[in-house]
């Protein structure tokens, strides 16, 4: 707030300020010890706050099983800090209501602060704050207790006719584009001149905005309950609750952790402390609001926002699994050789990288036998890259239908082929590698229609076993390398093992 503001509030003569006895309940309110005869003979000063503090006590917002015929007994059951809340309650609320004509709307603004007082109430239970209850009450019947002071100090400010006062972020706009400055900030300054407890003021000033106060702060919970008691209570106000429903739940769920159902439950039991609340203040709620026709319409907002909600999850479900298939298939694209259908170059040195640490960390064997097709740049040069193409494609078919299941087959480049094989020894891997030798010795592939050709291959076999153990990868696939070598170099068409080779010829 700016100096000026403050000046010009501070010698306003019709500003909003507390009775007699209410100055008197402040004073007492801030003292460290209160002795309730005391409080007791303040409220006798004012029959008629006697009168609402006992009615207030025997009313089914205090179930109590016995008749309270007397202040002391209504203080017994209230409580000491209830009782000086509530008669703050009831003496601001009577000194500081005006029949003046201006431009707030005088009528919806008794009906939000009696709602929301309401509203504060069961939110306090819900938030399980039921020794500060009547406090909370307090805070939220005067959270727009600066729109009567800014009323009071510049007369227009509510008059135009475009402002929507059912809606309150409309007003608090309103009041920053002209004054740059929002009601709530008034309000905490008049609770300030007033001598109000810290956690009140504070209220008030987070009214409109609850992110002035942190989360970890301890009054936050008592600030969040009295900024969502006013949203709750425009929800009875507004004639469209759709969007503004939605709002509410989102607010409650971030600021106090209620869920939509909880949220609704806060709805109905405000809705039936309606009437005590009209009884208690003199005053008619039900000619302003619908509460049961709201309701219903909350029931249904919420339950289509639910429904929605389940689609909107429904559809992300689904594109969600539309997009895994998607990257499983672009994975595959990837993995898979597009020609031959073995493992492609790169997936296959990253499965070779797999299978090796696997067969360290499980000390078992693994081989891998390197396959290379004879003279097949002869094949190309003489037939065509189209039929060379055709052979790779034959060779793969050949390759993969004469390993295990648990083998694996990749192109490792041009026309040379690695397999894979776990957990296989030397022996093992013999009868395979003969299998494939005598499989390709007895194939034809054809390169054209009516036109087939025989193509040999040369095998090179490597084992690693926790016996005979390699350093790496890289050591395995060169000592296969080595072998393929050998058997291209000593006639083709032929298996030859490295171990054989390292024994014939030592380092």
């Amino acid at each position: 707030m700016t100096p000026e503001l403050e000046k010009k509030l501070q010698s306003c003569p019709s500003l909003p300020s507390p009775t007699p006895v209410a100055v008197r309940i402040i004073t007492l309110a801030n003292e460290p010890e209160v002795d309730i005869d005391r409080i007791i003979k303040i409220l006798h000063c004012d029959p008629a706050l006697a009168s609402k503090i006992l009615r207030t006590a025997n009313s089914p917002l205090y179930p109590y099983s016995k008749k309270i015929e007397n202040l002391h007994q209504a203080v017994m059951v209230l409580g000491l800090n209830a009782t000086i809340s509530l008669a703050l309650s009831f003496s601001l609320m009577k000194s500081l209501q005006t029949n003046r004509k201006s431009g707030l709307d005088y009528s919806l603004y008794w009906k939000r602060a009696l709602l929301a007082g309401t509203a504060c109430r069961v939110l306090g239970t819900t938030c399980e704050l039921t020794g500060i209850i009547e406090e909370l009450y307090l805070s939220s019947l005067m959270q727009d207790l600066g729109m009567l002071a800014l009323d009071q100090v510049f007369s227009d400010l509510y008059k135009n006719p475009k402002l929507d006062q059912t809606c309150h972020a409309s007003i608090i706009a309103h009041e920053k584009q002209c004054l740059a400055v929002n009601h709530a900030a008034v309000g905490s300054w008049l609770l300030t001149q007033w001598n109000f407890p810290d956690r009140l003021r504070l209220a008030i000033a987070g009214s409109d905005d609850s992110s002035r106060i942190p989360p970890q702060d301890e009054r936050a919970k008592f600030v969040y309950c009295v900024s969502l008691s006013g949203k709750i209570a425009e929800i009875f106000l507004r004639e469209s609750h759709s969007d503004y429903l939605q709002v509410v739940k989102e607010e409650a769920h971030t600021l106090l952790n209620l869920t939509p159902e909880a949220l609704m439950e806060v709805l109905e039991t405000t809705e039936n402390l309606i009437p005590e609340t009209e009884k208690i203040f003199q005053t008619d709620l039900q000619t302003w609001t619908e509460p049961q026709g709201i309701l219903e319409k909350a029931r249904e907002t919420l339950l289509l926002r639910s429904l929605q909600t389940i689609q909107e999850v429904q559809e992300l479900q689904i594109n969600k699994a539309t997009m895994e298939a998607q990257f499983q298939n672009l994975e595959e694209i990837h993995r898979i050789d597009p020609l031959t259908g073995a493992l492609a170059r790169a997936y296959l040195d990253q499965y070779l990288d797999c299978s090796f640490k696997q067969a360290l960390v499980n000390e078992e064997c693994l081989t891998l036998v390197f396959g290379d097709l004879d003279k097949f740049k002869s094949v190309n040069d003489r037939y065509g890259h189209q039929a060379g193409d055709r052979i790779l494609q034959s060779t793969a078919r050949l390759l993969l239908a004469r390993v295990r299941t648990t083998d694996k087959v990749g192109r490792y480049g041009g026309e040379e082929f690695v397999l894979i094989l776990p957990k296989t020894s030397s022996t093992a891997a013999k009868t395979v590698c003969e299998r494939i030798l005598s499989a390709f010795r007895n194939t034809t592939h054809e390169i054209a229609e009516n036109q087939n050709i025989a193509v040999t291959v040369s095998l090179g076999v490597a084992t690693h076993t926790p016996d005979k153990p390699y350093l790496n990868i890289t050591d395995l696939l060169l000592a296969a390398d080595k072998a393929v070598y050998h058997s291209k170099s000593h006639g083709r068409n032929q298996c030859t093992y490295y171990e054989k080779i390292k024994i014939e010829q030592p380092a």
